[in-house]
């Protein structure tokens, strides 16, 4: 029991390094991009770029994990991110910076493939929504200062400085991975263990509510949001730092909450409140027309999202059996999709609705798309319900 849990801090912490570097660049990356004279349609690329990499390199992830072991999967990954973090900050062409980009998505692919394989097959039981909550809330908790720090380092020593810190928390993740010991036994996938899984419709449905989520998140909370600060309101990089702080706090309280919540009623009911009162919640952001009235929006909008907690928990319960780490690897594929279509889409539609600002336009896209996906969710699979209520029943 002390062995689990030591391992799924060890994961959480080391994973919520991984993140906070993507949070700590998330309110000076739009800007940064700009920087380098393009015109704003273009800004999605150097945020779904990483996303792309991921894509690619999730399922190759989970094979090179089940082969050679996840440690050495994840410490390669760390290697990457550390290499990638420092090319972005040295960058001096948009190409290069793009470039970098994708190197920090293979590596960020690599290490969060592994490691939620892995949290995913010792949270196993009627505890996994607790045991997974705990995973992604620290990781949302440790994320919740990332943007405060990105924003101050942009504003004090350059628009380059938050890509170091990043790399810096490589390093010290890097660090604390050394330790862990791995005992999970090693094997071979094959291509038609792939196809077994694409083609287990309880397992894809649930996750069409992680490729929506995903969207959602960088494309508002990650894109949408920074750039309506900066070119609607005038705010500053420490200014929109603290903005983004806001909604990760509120995301990391209420996710805990979720994860213990899903292990009493099951995943669907949490998830389809998370779907369908973030959609609400984003329509409203463009309506707001001081830093203070989006504050409080984006407070809310954090509070809405953290109901996913039990997000990955759901994916592994209905996993086709033997199949964990290729459906893990599947599950990052569909987050990496809705990472890198979100950012594309918003930022496209916001060229071309708005002359150097950010209509609501651009907001409907998501809110759309987790509208629809939360009604599809009616006909998702819950095994987390029907075993409590199971339970319930024999008691």
């Amino acid at each position: 029991m002390k062995q689990r849990l030591f391992v799924i801090l060890n994961l959480s912490l080391v994973s919520g390094c991984v993140i906070l570097g993507v949070s700590i660049i998330s309110p000076v990356l739009p800007q940064y991009a700009l920087s380098f004279s393009i015109p704003i349609a273009l800004v999605g690329w150097a945020i779904s770029a990483f996303a792309l990499a991921r894509v690619v390199t999730d399922i190759p992830a989970g094979f090179l994990a089940d082969r050679f072991g996840r440690k050495i999967i994840m410490i390669s990954g760390l290697v990457l991110i550390i290499v990638s973090a420092i090319q972005a900050g040295l960058a001096d062409t948009y190409a290069w910076l793009i470039f970098a980009r994708i190197v920090g998505g293979i590596g960020s692919a690599l290490y969060m493939t592994a490691s939620t394989t892995w949290v995913a097959q010792i949270s196993a039981g009627k505890s996994r929504g607790r045991y997974m909550a705990l995973y992604t809330g620290l990781v949302f908790a440790g994320t919740a200062f990332g943007p405060t720090v990105g924003g101050y380092t942009a504003a004090h020593f350059g628009l380059n400085a938050p890509f170091f810190a990043w790399a810096a928390l490589g390093v010290a993740g890097l660090i604390a991975t050394l330790p862990l010991k791995e005992t999970a036994e090693r094997s071979k996938m094959r291509v038609k263990d792939i196809l077994s899984v694409l083609s287990n419709r309880p397992f894809m449905l649930v996750n069409c509510a992680v490729l929506a989520m995903f969207f959602l998140r960088v494309g508002v909370r990650s894109t949408l949001v920074p750039l309506y600060a900066y070119l609607n309101l005038g705010l500053s990089e420490e200014r929109i730092g603290i903005l983004l702080t806001v909604a990760a706090v509120a995301t990391a309280a209420s996710t805990f909450l979720s994860g213990w919540l899903s292990d009493r009623v099951g995943r669907k009911r949490p998830v389809m409140a998370c779907l369908f009162l973030s959609g609400i919640v984003v329509l409203f952001i463009p309506s707001q027309g001081s830093p203070a009235d989006l504050m409080g929006i984006m407070a809310l909008y954090g509070l809405a999202t953290g109901l996913q907690g039990s997000m990955a928990a759901w994916p592994a319960d209905v996993a086709p059996k033997g199949r964990l780490g290729i459906s893990m690897g599947v599950y990052r594929v569909m987050a990496d999709v809705g990472m890198f279509l979100g950012p594309i889409t918003v930022t496209y539609i916001a060229g071309y609705t708005g002359d150097e600002t950010v209509t609501f336009m651009p907001f409907l896209a998501p809110a759309i798309l987790v509208f629809v996906v939360g009604v599809l969710m009616i006909w998702a699979k819950d095994p987390a319900r029907r075993r409590h209520a199971e339970e319930y029943m024999v008691e």
